[in-house]
């Protein structure tokens, strides 16, 4: 009897997060909303980090465009792929993510501590706790719309954004505080990142919800 009932429990947890997903793809009004794929960050800088800041920023986008009410998120960012998505064949894009209309690619491009200097003086006479810094960051964003026979761009372009660190005595040990802690969610360089994830998810959103109208 106890397999029984654990055996139901499964299949009401399965039929529950089934129906669950199905009302998260319709608005109240029961108009369908865009069901969009994020793909995985490219990350093309040399930046130091003891972890994936594509994994970071991309788990960050998706988290945020989904808590926005407007756009069915698939859960799984993980979209492997070969091809490059910033070039002009588009054809492997249907084929890749046909259960979707549009597919979003993300290529972290930037991600930089820049010294904020005063005067004549120079980072080389200066120790770290005595320079502040601008993290200056740069995402190229690409949205295919995957409805019609042929893949289509629907929006290019590369969101900037620069987050200001003032200098401090003790600086953030990267290595210590990592993502994914509590502590790191009060850190500069995690500030950082929730600001660029904003816009790049206000700029994804307000196109997207644009060509679905369409």
């Amino acid at each position: 009897m106890r397999k029984i009932s654990t055996l139901f429990l499964g299949l009401l947890a399965v039929s529950c997060s089934q129906n669950n997903e199905q009302m998260s793809r319709y608005h109240e009004d029961g108009r369908a909303k865009p069901v969009i794929a994020v793909a995985s960050m490219i990350d093309t800088t040399s930046f130091d980090c003891p972890w994936s800041l594509s994994e970071e920023l991309t788990s960050m986008i998706v988290q945020q465009m989904g808590q926005g009410g407007k756009i069915f998120v698939h859960s799984t960012p993980e979209f492997p792929f070969v091809e490059n998505p910033f070039g002009n064949d588009l054809s492997w894009v249907k084929r890749e993510f046909h259960n979707e209309e549009f597919v979003v690619f993300l290529e972290l491009v930037e991600h930089a501590n820049t010294p904020v200097l005063k005067g004549n003086k120079t980072p080389a006479n200066l120790s770290p706790q005595e320079v502040s810094t601008n993290l200056e960051m740069a995402v190229r964003i690409r949205v295919i719309d995957v409805r019609g026979s042929a893949p289509k761009s629907v929006l290019q372009e590369i969101v900037r954004d620069s987050y200001y660190i003032p200098k401090t005595l003790i600086p953030v040990d990267y290595n210590q505080i990592v993502w994914g802690s509590d502590d790191y969610r009060k850190t500069p360089m995690s500030i950082a990142h929730i600001q660029l994830a904003q816009e790049i998810t206000a700029r994804l959103s307000d196109y997207i919800l644009l060509a679905k109208s369409r």
